[in-house]
């Protein structure tokens, strides 16, 4: 009886523990559930927040589902993902046009940077094997040298190939288009309109025999477009009628596209539906750096790759702040170079002021600073780097040994008659290179680079690339290197130099030229006056050259004008008294 009192009470215990281990394991389940439901809830609202402010997400930017589209041509779209499926592959077919690119080239004349751009877009957007260049006499050069396009042209793609046409070439009506369709007919490709960028070329254009954006006013007035297609993928016209019957088919039976438009439509267009816009007037690349327009972002991504073209600039590694001159054969200081020497410092805010030169300086106002801890000489060679000492002359000499200098300890380098005229702001000492253009009219050249006064950091890449250009072009005068030949180093890398308008006002015989004034060019011997300007605001220093009368103390102290006054301003400053010179 005992015994089974005691497995009665064992039982009672057991059954006990285990519903107490079921309760337990239930509670156990009920939490994690929980748990995994709360992790569950908290993941979906953050996967939702960051879908909301994901950089790509137009509610983040603010823009509405349709509004983005025409913020930018079609040809400046981001990259594709590179996990996603390559759009050059959808040309990986048979039944394609070839991808050859045909240009015609027609008259006498010069290959301009519009042409340029237009042989570039193409070769961007349809990423040709072939590229033929049919001419009946190449492009001209001017005398002056500036329209190089099509030398740069041929650099840069190397499956430009030049073919002479045995037949006339005419630039317009229904002969070029007759011209157009012949050689498509037999060769198969794409028609490259002569002055138009592309915006886009979508590869479905080349599985049809025949696509045309030439459109036909009348038998004799047509508007260019591009033209698709297959070797005799149609009949070739022999006369007008049967060309406005191809054109006719290529535009409406199989799906056309609209011909090139010009500039002013492209800029108000919403639909993205044009795949070319033509340039009618002359076109340099100055005119695209700073252009806002839909066509200036297009120009700019053909041209450089960029939409925006952002100078070089950086203060963690600023320009010394220090200034050099050079003096060559006498050294002998003149009064205005003594007062450039004292604008440096105490109107244009430089530290130090370095004169390099072959020979001790002399003269009556060296002596009023040398004294000067901030007023230092150093000797430097006679240049004979890039030239036999015979063709060596004084400006040669002394812009290389401006380059070397500057390459050497960076800084600010001016001529002996450069005066500033206000301090230089901070800002500028984070440029690359800081200079200005210059006045004078030669040829074509849209512009050119005054020298006269440089800012820079050590070895910047623009100075080493004039010394390159220097040392390519030796045998041409240093003049037109100096001022034209380096522009065109601007032309290319406009990133490079901050080409600030503003930074001086070059002065000849009294006749001023501020750059930023509309007409400033003027050939050398006319030096036609320039418009009128406040020194005091719109520039930062002026480069004085007179040859008759030289500035001296005289005419400081007894006459009047932009240059006395400034003059003035510079001894005021640095606590000189003029009665006391």
């Amino acid at each position: 009886m005992e015994q089974s009192g005691n497995m009665r009470c064992f039982r009672w215990f057991n059954r006990l523990r285990t519903r107490h281990h079921r309760s337990r394991h239930a509670i156990l389940w009920a939490i994690a559930i929980t748990c995994l439901f709360g992790v569950y809830y908290l993941n979906q609202n953050g996967i939702q927040a960051q879908t909301e402010y994901s950089p790509d997400n137009r509610v983040l930017l603010n823009v509405a589902p349709n509004e983005g589209v025409d913020r930018a041509p079609k040809a400046i779209n981001m990259p594709p993902n590179p996990l996603e499926e390559d759009v050059d592959d959808l040309d990986l077919r048979p039944d394609l046009a070839p991808a050859t690119l045909h240009y015609i080239w027609c008259g006498k004349r010069a290959f301009e940077y519009k042409h340029y751009l237009a042989i570039k877009s193409a070769n961007r957007a349809a990423k040709p094997d072939k590229i033929f260049f049919y001419y009946e006499n190449l492009p001209e050069v001017d005398d002056e040298g500036y329209y190089l396009w099509f030398n740069q042209t041929l650099q840069e793609i190397d499956h430009l190939l030049p073919r002479q046409l045995n037949a006339s070439c005419p630039r317009r009506g229904a002969e070029r288009y007759l011209l157009v369709l012949e050689i498509l007919e037999q060769h198969g490709g794409i028609y490259v309109p002569e002055d138009a960028l592309w915006v886009d070329f979508p590869v479905h254009l080349r599985i049809n025999p025949l696509v045309t954006g030439v459109t036909a006013r009348n038998p004799t007035e047509f508007l260019d477009g591009i033209i698709v297609a297959k070797r005799a993928g149609f009949k070739k016209p022999t006369n007008t009628e049967e060309l406005l019957v191809v054109l006719s088919l290529g535009k409406h039976e199989h799906g056309g596209i609209k011909p090139c438009v010009p500039i002013e439509t492209y800029a108000n267009d919403a639909t993205g539906d044009f795949i070319c816009v033509t340039v009618t007037s002359s076109l340099f690349p100055r005119d695209i750096w700073e252009d806002n327009s839909k066509f200036g972002m297009l120009a700019r991504v053909v041209a450089y790759g960029v939409t925006n073209i952002a100078v070089k600039h950086n203060l963690r590694n600023p320009i010394p702040r220090i200034a050099h001159y050079i003096c060559l054969e006498t050294c002998e200081i003149k009064f205005i170079t003594y007062l450039s020497m004292l604008s440096s410092v105490y109107v244009a805010g430089l530290h130090k002021v370095y004169l390099h030169g072959v020979r001790e300086p002399s003269g009556k106002w060296w002596q009023n600073i040398k004294d000067d801890s901030r007023f230092m000489f150093v000797y430097r060679e006679y240049p004979e780097t890039f030239h036999d000492k015979s063709g060596m002359t004084k400006h040669l000499a002394n812009g290389i040994m401006k380059l070397a200098i500057l390459l050497k300890y960076g800084g600010v380098y001016q001529d002996p008659n450069v005066l500033w005229t206000k301090k230089i702001d901070d800002h500028y000492f984070g440029y690359d290179v800081v200079v200005s253009p210059d006045w004078h009219l030669h040829g074509s050249w849209p512009d050119s680079v005054n020298h006269g006064a440089v800012m820079s950091k050590r070895n910047s890449e623009y100075l080493m690339r004039f010394r390159s250009t220097l040392q390519k072009h030796k045998l041409s005068p240093f003049w037109y290197v100096d001022h034209f030949i380096a522009y065109r180093i601007i032309e290319k890398h406009p990133d490079l130099v901050n080409f600030d308008r503003h930074f001086q006002v070059k002065c000849l015989n009294h006749n001023c030229h501020p750059t930023w004034q509309p007409h400033y060019r003027s050939g050398l011997l006319q030096n036609k006056p320039g418009a009128s300007f406040n020194w005091q605001n719109d520039t930062m220093s002026i480069h004085w050259t007179d040859t008759f009368p030289e500035l001296d103390i005289d005419m400081i102290k007894y006459t009047s004008g932009t240059i006395v006054d400034v003059s003035r301003n510079i001894l005021a400053t640095a606590g000189i008294d003029i009665q006391g010179l």
